[in-house]
């Protein structure tokens, strides 16, 4: 008899209806996380930010795809390997696009696409066959873990913690340094809105070399033209240049609806028969549960933000914990099947 266990969680305190996260559960078929990339600039479609609706489009198309496996009359949803899982994932938010007459514009802007990553775990035959993109996490039997963590995002927390540990030397408030930080992180060094204490040149200037400095010091093989256009343009304007690409070393993959370099695909295959547990978890969770079950990985939810609460030490992030939310939306699913 399996045993399940799943939990999620929207980061914003107000409004747990704007969790971006999405879960996929069809006991004995197949398992999913898949987590929608935080919107830069309030785009919507169907009435969700662009992440939410990535995320929501995914969950449906994946579960028409367990459904249809061993469904001879449905050949094109057959199981054939990770490129062609991620390529059909892709189109279904590609025709999203279409139903709200938003293709041209999303082909013009990578700023206005929705955007998720996903881990799905299915049960095709005999086998169980996973199919990664992005950084959501696999652990299998406790200890066959699979989370493909991106070094761009390494960036721009450095740029983060930076900006934080500058003006916490100025003695500001902790909401202060957490806005400040921000909207460095967000716009970048070159995109400050003008008249805001983060344009003032001699403090750009200042947290230019110091995120710079810092960047080539923990990233030394990444060329320092990739690390300045990221510290330059921070998320909004420069993070979609390095998606889906595959010429920049800090090149990473993302289901956007288009299309999706075999690199950044991730497969695993399992005989189901040596698969005890299958556990799948979104980013939100900075530090793997010590067992199996939600009460293990909320135990270590809570280890995270006791120690580091705003991201800026050991699990520093592009976002902290503040008084209206979290670090970031969690999940977290657990199926034993023995």
């Amino acid at each position: 008899m399996q045993q399940l266990e799943a939990f999620t969680l929207g980061k914003k305190f107000s409004a747990p209806h704007a969790n971006e996260d999405s879960l996929v559960i069809m006991p004995n078929r197949g398992y999913a996380v898949i987590d929608g990339v935080t919107d830069r600039n309030g785009t919507r479609y169907n009435g969700m930010l662009s992440g939410q609706f990535a995320s929501r489009i995914v969950q449906g198309a994946i579960e028409k795809f367990i459904l249809a496996q061993g469904d001879a009359s449905q050949p094109d949803l057959q199981y054939a390997g990770g490129m062609h899982f991620i390529d059909y994932l892709g189109r279904a938010i590609h025709a999203g696009y279409v139903a709200n007459d938003a293709l041209d514009a999303v082909t013009a802007d990578w700023k206005l696409r929705g955007g998720c990553t996903v881990m799905a775990a299915m049960i095709i035959g005999d086998r169980l066959e996973v199919v990664a993109l992005g950084d959501s996490g696999l652990r299998i039997n406790g200890n066959d873990v699979l989370q493909v963590l991106k070094p761009l995002d390494d960036v721009t927390a450095i740029m983060r913690r930076e900006t934080w540990r500058y003006f916490e030397a100025l003695d500001r408030d902790t909401e202060t340094c957490d806005r400040l930080a921000a909207a460095i992180t967000w716009l970048g060094t070159r995109h400050q809105a003008a008249g805001s204490e983060t344009a003032d040149a001699g403090v750009l200037a200042e947290l230019e070399s110091r995120s710079l400095a810092a960047c080539r010091a923990h990233l030394p093989a990444v060329p320092a033209a990739e690390i300045e256009a990221l510290v330059h343009g921070g998320i909004c304007h420069a993070q979609g240049d390095f998606q889906n690409v595959t010429g920049p070393v800090l090149g990473y993959g993302g289901l956007d609806g288009f299309a999706v370099p075999e690199r950044y695909v991730e497969t695993r295959s399992y005989p189901l028969a040596e698969v005890e547990t299958i556990e799948l978890f979104s980013d939100g969770y900075f530090k793997l549960g010590e067992g199996f079950g939600v009460a293990a990985w909320e135990q270590a939810f809570r280890e995270v933000e006791a120690e580091d609460l705003h991201k800026i030490g050991r699990y520093m992030s592009t976002k902290g914990t503040t008084d209206i939310a979290l670090t970031d939306d969690r999940t977290y699913l657990g199926v034993r099947l023995k």
